[in-house]
């Protein structure tokens, strides 16, 4: 009986221990997306002539979408859906901006970032 408690105890110790690290990994993940997300918001503002308010909203849209990217990037999916999934993050992210950017600001963003829309 003492052997299966104490072996229950470890197996519980490891198991916290393995989502603890998940959960440690999963937080240094973020920390890393959200600095970049910043980094590229205060260029783009720079760049773009945004104001703050277009900033953040930038700022938000980068970080919400590197996380799906991120995701997609370490997901189990074939090469070719990774691709098509990856695809879907940038058009929807466009969708996202084109409400925050003026046109002259999207279609210089469109160039930095050397995409091209069919249709604009």
């Amino acid at each position: 009986m003492r052997i299966l408690i104490t072996l229950i105890v470890l197996f519980m110790c490891i198991t916290n221990t393995k989502a603890q690290t998940q959960t440690e990994e999963k937080g240094k993940e973020t920390t890393i997306l959200r600095k970049l997300a910043t980094e590229k918001a205060i260029e783009l503002q720079k760049e773009l002539n945004l104001t703050i308010r277009a900033s953040k909203v930038l700022e938000k849209t980068i970080f919400k979408y590197s996380v799906k990217a991120n995701k997609v990037l370490q997901s189990n999916l074939s090469i070719k859906e990774k691709s098509k999934s990856l695809s879907n993050i940038v058009y929807f992210q466009n969708q996202e901006l084109k409400e925050v950017f003026t046109v002259n600001q999207f279609y210089q963003y469109l160039n930095l970032q050397n995409v091209s829309v069919a249709g604009y």
